[in-house]
């Protein structure tokens, strides 16, 4: 799932605040959100967990201290780091296990931005005994009284948005470990889903921004979100306008075209999407414990940017989309970071193959156009068995290309976007160079905005996002508009169109930041017109090309034979060696969404004509997926 860590509610804001109003909003904000979820919600009263032996059982607050600081938060390891980062908040609450013989004590801490934040949690040290980061929490009258900063045996740290919840286990008599080989992590494992309940709802975008920090510039003029199109109408027709939409819209709308949404679900009630949107099965099903209502968050912005069709009397509200009458077809294949059931999804074999079988069912069910706003850099059999059978049905797939991009060049390739025949997107900033986390190699085919795109969220929220997640996003409204007009052009042509017809064409015709250029809708109405309107080929006559030994037309020329010296080819195949070696290196230390454990690899599907997914094979080797 590849939207950045910058997602985020959007407000106009006319000036760039100085850093000591910075300072004042990052305080001022850490307590509205405080406000708007009290420290009891922060730290809810009880929470589900299961045990390594797979009974269900309750975790219980035995205490908590909202009215704390970051520096009394954490202990020596970590407050330098915190105060580096502008750490301006920090809560703790203690919990103890349904047997009341281990006590957690879990922490949340609050940073001006989700990049501050991803900082602070990228340098966390790991791997040191005791356990280092969080003070322990003794409560006096409590289990936990005992429980002091000595005595902990297991830590654990999540991010989610601009805060990062921290966590440290140890028994309630106050029993320490004697040496690091008694670390018993299997003892205290409940941490790691106490950790992932507290950080689900702290993950949701607070609702105000004062010029580029996330919280409010004061407690008495926090700007409303914004609810009409006329406040976040510049935002949008200047990302529209970027790619030629409003053009476009003359010639297509997409009308007609299902485009299949393939990601954490999308909120249907939403305003912008009201009526355009089909459910389709939830292959996560499972995964979040009974009763939990997963948030559809990425799910929701996603279909916004491909067919929001705005609201109110006249569409005058909310956001519209590349093609507004274009339905979506639903289908939850991953959840969004942070909710309760990630460890689920990412441990039971049952989900290896959600994302293939959500493409067989969205092909099987009508979709024209299948957007993956997603990708992991462990291909399967399966995976690819159902691209190839989208596409023999002739179904357009557009995928991120990934948000791993650096400066130094290349980077892993992401699947599905690397397979051929998918149209794999790079993200690209207003001035159209590319964003910085936009991944470079050659499986990249076009780019689009990825930088500042505003779509809807669930809740009247309007989301400010970049990553590679929205590129494809409004690639695959443009691939709805071609299909809309031209609905017998196949997928092939259809990729055709948009690579010829593409702005800020780089150098040489092609680049692998920015693949053949960004994506122009206008100029790709025109240029499908064109493939549409062209006759069948017929092939060209041998005699055209091919000549005889004497050099005359019409027979076959001698073969042409390359010799190479073989020193030369030695060296070629002991690059490509060292290549695929850094690269298998390079997964290891990738910073992921979602990891899943190795099984062993999947055969492909059997009759992929079947009109349903075939039956799912053994559980592949683990994808990594990139939110």
């Amino acid at each position: 799932m590849a939207v950045f860590a910058g997602m985020r509610a959007h407000a106009e804001e006319t000036s760039k605040p100085t850093r000591a109003e910075l300072s004042a909003a990052a305080a001022a904000g850490v307590a509205q959100r405080w406000e708007r979820m009290p420290a009891g919600a922060v730290f809810p009263a009880t929470i589900g967990y299961t045990t390594s032996l797979g009974t269900s059982e309750t975790a219980r607050r035995v205490g908590i201290d909202p009215a704390d600081s970051c520096p009394g938060a954490v202990d020596g390891t970590l407050r330098r780091l915190a105060e580096s980062e502008g750490c301006v908040a920090g809560l703790r609450a203690d919990y103890a296990d349904q047997l009341l013989g281990s006590i957690y004590t879990i922490g949340v801490l609050a940073f001006p931005s989700a990049a501050r934040a991803s900082a602070f949690f990228s340098a966390i040290p790991s791997g040191r005994y005791p356990a280092t980061g969080l003070r322990a929490l003794a409560d006096p009258g409590t289990p936990a009284a005992l429980f002091d900063d000595a005595a902990r045996q297991a830590s654990t740290a999540r991010l989610a948005g601009p805060y990062v919840v921290l966590a440290v286990a140890g028994y309630s008599d106050g029993r320490p470990a004697i040496a690091a080989d008694e670390i018993r992590q299997s003892v205290f494992d409940p941490v790691y889903q106490l950790v992932s309940a507290i950080a689900a709802p702290l993950a949701k975008p607070v609702t105000v921004r004062c010029g580029s920090s996330e919280w409010a510039c004061s407690v008495a003029s926090v700007p409303a979100p914004p609810t009409t199109l006329a406040q976040i109408r510049p935002d949008e027709l200047a990302v529209l306008r970027q790619i030629g939409v409003p053009a476009a819209w003359r010639v297509s709308r997409g009308r007609g075209v299902t485009v299949a949404v393939l990601d954490t679900g999308v909120a249907a009630g939403v305003p912008d999407l009201a009526g355009s949107v089909r459910a389709g099965p939830d292959y996560t099903a499972g995964a979040d414990p009974p009763g939990y209502h997963p948030p559809h968050l990425h799910g929701t912005y996603i279909a916004s940017l491909i067919a929001g069709h705005g609201h109110g009397p006249g569409g005058s509200l909310g956001v519209i989309g590349v093609a507004p009458l274009a339905r979506i077809l639903s289908v939850r294949v991953i959840l969004d970071d942070g909710e309760p059931g990630m460890a689920a999804y990412d441990e039971n074999p049952k989900y290896a193959n959600a994302i293939g079988e959500g493409i067989y069912y969205a092909v099987n069910h009508g979709a024209r156009v299948i957007n993956l706003s997603l990708g992991t850099r462990q291909p399967t059999a399966y995976m690819r068995a159902a691209v190839a059978y989208a596409l023999a049905k002739g179904v357009v797939i557009v995928a991120s290309a990934g948000n791993s991009g650096t400066r130094s060049g290349f980077a892993p390739y992401i699947y599905p976007a690397a397979f051929t025949g998918v149209i794999a997107v790079a993200a690209v900033t207003s001035a159209g160079t590319r964003a910085s986390f936009s991944e470079q190699n050659a499986a990249v085919i076009l780019s689009a905005p990825g930088v500042g795109v505003l779509g809807a969220g669930p809740g009247g929220e309007y989301l400010d996002a970049e990553g590679t997640s929205p590129s494809a996003a409004l690639v695959s409204g443009v691939a709805a508009l071609i299909r809309s007009r031209y609905p017998r052009l196949g997928p092939a042509l259809v990729e055709q169109a948009l690579i010829t017809s593409t702005a800020r064409r780089p150098r040489g015709g092609y680049s692998t930041s920015t693949g053949f250029g960004e994506v122009d809708a206008a100029a790709a109405l025109e240029a499908a017109a064109r493939l549409a309107g062209a006759g069948p080929g017929t092939g060209l006559a041998p005699a055209a090309h091919f000549l005889t030994a004497g050099g005359r037309r019409g027979g076959p020329a001698p073969i042409q034979v390359v010799r190479k010296d073989a020193a030369s080819v030695a060296g070629y195949s002991a690059a490509a060696g060292a290549g695929a070696l850094c690269c298998l290196l390079a997964l290891g230390f990738a910073i992921v969404l979602i990891r899943r454990r190795p099984h062993g690899a999947p055969d492909a599907p059997d009759a992929p004509d079947a009109p349903d997914a075939p039956d799912a094979p053994d559980a592949p080797d683990a994808p990594d997926w990139q939110g």
